[in-house]
């Protein structure tokens, strides 16, 4: 039997779900990717994660040869050399340019903490991380400083703003999709649900006051059945966690601290 590349994946992680997305809207690879789906607890606990992985994070890869991956950049770099056909590759310079430029801006500002140590969160872990140890965060991830808090959550404001007035068209670079639209539209789903509810924002990407063109972007998107589904994913766990009352404290952190600023829209 043929030996087929192994991904770790997260239901509701939203770097293991660009690369789930890519793998949807490429299709035709069930006979060379093998995916499994692990839990929390999986990354909590490490097991054969922590062997391709030793970060404990998700996405994970091993390729048929045995070769190692991680980082979502990196492993989405390598379906795309070893069986994308082009569709998501723009080829004028500069749009391809803008592309990396928008990946580069979601990976380094919001979706990473760029340090491995405990307490070092990335910027999107401000809407969700506790303050303290609890089911859902372990010490090691908690966010106790509402001023950081706080700060992170100015940096997502200020790269929706960048967003918007950077984005060219129905997607964000141009008519079709790119690795732009694959990287953020995970990542905007947590923004659509837990902005609102953790921090009494307007219903971002369904307004047209503040963010019109970024709306449309992801309304375009979500009319696309495989990004539909990935928002299905992962909203349907954040929802579920959201009843069971996951966010409460994060939201008891704005209450108690009005004199920082946490509602921008």
């Amino acid at each position: 039997m043929k030996k087929k590349c192994i991904f770790y994946d997260v239901k509701h992680s939203n770097n293991s779900a660009r690369v789930r997305l890519w793998l949807m809207l490429q299709g035709g690879l069930d006979d060379h990717i093998q995916i499994l789906t692990l839990t929390h607890a999986d990354l909590d606990g490490g097991g054969k994660l922590v062997e391709v992985n030793p970060l404990k994070k998700v996405p994970a890869f091993v390729t048929d040869n045995g070769l190692n991956l991680f980082e979502s950049f990196v492993v989405l770099s390598y379906l795309e050399d070893r069986f994308g056909d082009g569709r998501f590759l723009l080829t004028n310079v500069e749009d391809r340019a803008l592309v990396q430029l928008f990946v580069r801006i979601h990976d380094i500002y919001i979706s990473s903490p760029n340090c491995t140590q405990p307490n070092f969160s990335h910027t999107q872990g401000c809407m969700y991380l506790d303050p303290y140890p609890t089911p859902y965060t372990p010490e090691r991830r908690t966010m106790p400083d509402p001023a950081v808090r706080a700060s992170k959550l100015k940096e997502i404001y200020e790269r929706l703003c960048w967003m918007e007035e950077n984005i060219r068209s129905e997607y964000m670079v141009g008519d079709r999709i790119t690795h732009a639209d694959i990287t953020w539209y995970p990542t905007c789903i947590f923004m659509e649900i837990l902005l609102p509810y953790v921090f009494d924002w307007a219903t971002i990407f369904h307004e047209k006051e503040h963010f019109p063109r970024l709306t449309r972007w992801f309304e375009t998107c979500t009319n696309n059945e495989h990004f539909a589904s990935i928002r299905d994913d992962i909203s349907g766990v954040l929802k579920k966690q959201q009843r069971d009352g996951r966010f409460d404290n994060v939201r008891k952190v704005a209450r108690d601290n009005p004199d920082l600023k946490w509602k921008y829209m």
